[in-house]
């Protein structure tokens, strides 16, 4: 019972592990599903749900990889800093090994944004061109689409605007294929942006119409509002005020966060800065910076901004307190940035702390688990010798019953005796004195198989040379023959002789060669299929044929 008890125990600990490991790995690919299903519209959401994932480095090869490629995109697509995310490299091979060739694909693009971020731009053109080969071999057109608009994006950072417009149109036409209307929209702005760089005013409202008209159709009033600042913009460096101001304030219009308020009110102040409206431009800079508590960049340019016009207007001493408030703002974009890369720093710092505490409780509870098994280990040990050796105990004293009952049976024939050979074998075995002894000294349990040895074995013992050479003489030298003619051990030998006796019983033979019953047996048993006798076929009988 405890033998079942301690093993439940220990398989209770290990279905328990399992259960747990399953358990977390379970809740954690819900989590990535999750994410996956929103990374694209709420990056931000997804951002939060993969963040609450404690130690990815603890998870299997594919819930690990699948993190990393999510997280990158979360991050990414959240305008976050990702030039330190060099594990996609490592993502990327594992997708690879996996022939997996969607996400290799896009596990290469991210390859590349962590390049174009670095301004490594030989490495990001390495990074697109493989991911492009491997989207080629998928049915991915919103993927393809990507690739294609940040090639495009790529040859924008770097002035190549022709280049870029070949990447943006086939990324919108990849892009409608795949019925992606937001990234359709996007790129088609960024086609009419470069055509605007390039001086080529028509081709660039015939492209931010385009958008505009596909956003409106979509409803997605993010992308109307960056499309209408676009066409504002360029109206207002081609000198249509009014018409620049129509669009911002249409923009304005639209649903927007405080931050980007707060852009557009200073796009429409800067409008006013070059119509020399000084208290319109005041108005909007003000409204402005109501908006801009979260983003001191803003505040700087609008500050800079207020201090400009007034020191046009010869209002020094305001100029002076605007120029003061535009230092302070810049201090807080530096510190801004000074305080981010800290709070990333503390951040991997605390997640560092608490990976230790965590690997110091695991180990903790290893060494427990380790002690435990140890424990369960030596005591099933210890069972498993303390059974062994009863069987083993039960197995002699079943023996020694078996031969004691051989004995006392044989002393009782003793007298009874025709078998010239059974009655000297009986003599030389002293098998009256020796059961007299029995039945006088003879003891319960383990005791009596010492006592049992030392009264039949460690004293006078059958003389088999003479008891061989009477068979061997009564047989007319049958034994002699079978030994010239059959090769066996002295033990198969002896057997084979007195199983020719057929007087003798298994039991009895035995007790005479001080073996065990099971012994006897066995070695008839080998003899048999050893000498090729056919079964039921008795030994004497056979001897006397093939001899």
């Amino acid at each position: 019972m405890k033998k079942l008890n301690n093993s439940y125990n220990c398989l209770l600990i290990f279905v328990l592990i399992i259960v747990s490991s399953c358990s977390r790995q379970q809740g954690i690919e819900n989590i990535l599903a999750q994410a996956e299903n929103i990374v694209e519209q709420q990056p931000d959401s997804a951002l939060h749900l993969l963040n609450a994932v404690l130690f990815p480095e603890d998870l299997n090869k594919k819930l690990f990889n699948k993190y990393h490629l999510l997280l990158l995109q979360a991050k990414d697509k959240s305008n976050r800093n990702i030039t330190s995310d060099t594990v996609i490299f490592a993502v990327k091979d594992y997708y690879l090994q996996k022939k997996d060739y969607q996400n290799a694909a896009l596990a290469a693009f991210y390859c590349g944004r962590v390049r174009h971020e670095q301004n490594n731009v030989n490495k990001a053109v390495e990074a697109y061109s493989e991911a492009e080969r491997l989207a080629n071999q998928t049915e991915n057109n919103n993927l393809k689409g990507l690739i294609q608009a940040n090639w495009g994006i790529l040859h924008f950072d770097h002035y190549s605007y022709e280049k870029a417009i070949e990447f943006l149109k086939n990324a919108v036409g990849l892009y409608g294929k795949a019925k992606n209307y937001r990234n359709e929209a996007g790129a088609l702005r960024i086609t009419g942006d470069c055509f605007l760089l390039s001086d080529k005013i028509d081709s660039a409202f015939y492209y931010y119409n385009k958008s505009l008209k596909l956003a409106d159709s979509c409803n997605l009033p993010e992308m109307q509002s960056d499309i209408k600042q676009s066409m504002g913009i360029s109206y207002r460096e081609q000198g249509l005020y009014e018409q620049a101001k129509k669009l911002f304030m249409e923009a304005l219009a639209l649903p927007s966060d405080s931050v980007e308020h707060a852009r557009i009110l200073l796009n429409i102040a800067d409008v006013y800065v070059l119509e020399d409206k000084t208290d319109s431009v005041n108005y909007y800079l003000d409204k402005a910076l109501d908006f801009q508590i979260s983003d001191p960049h803003l505040a700087c340019s609008s500050w800079l901004l207020k201090s400009t016009v007034a020191e046009k207007n010869n209002r020094y001493p305001e100029a002076l307190t605007y120029y003061k408030e535009f230092h302070k703002s810049t201090e807080d974009v530096f510190d801004s940035e000074k305080n981010n890369k800290l709070l990333e720093i503390q951040g991997k710092y605390d997640y560092e702390k608490l990976r230790v505490s965590k690997k110091a409780s695991e180990l903790k509870d290893q060494k427990a688990l380790t002690a435990l098994l140890l424990a369960l280990f030596v005591s099933a040990a210890i069972i498993f010798i303390y059974n062994r050796k009863s069987a083993r105990n039960k197995r002699l004293l079943l023996e020694t019953e078996q031969k004691i009952e051989s004995i006392q049976k044989m002393a009782a024939d003793y007298s009874k005796e025709n078998n010239i050979f059974r009655h000297i074998v009986l003599e030389h075995f002293d098998i009256l004195r020796k059961t007299a002894l029995l039945e006088k000294e003879m003891e319960s349990g383990q005791k009596m198989v010492k006592k049992f040895n030392e009264i039949v074995y460690n004293g006078k013992t059958p003389d088999w040379d003479k008891m061989y050479q009477v068979m061997d003489n009564l047989k007319n030298g049958l034994y002699s023959k079978i030994r010239n003619k059959y090769p066996m051990s002295e033990t198969e030998f002896r057997i084979c002789c007195l199983t020719c006796e057929t007087d003798f019983s298994d039991k009895e033979i035995m007790v005479i060669l001080g073996t065990t019953l099971n012994m006897v047996r066995r070695i008839r048993s080998d003899l048999r299929k050893k000498l090729g006798m056919q079964k039921g076929e008795d030994f004497l009988t056979f001897f006397e044929k093939t001899v």
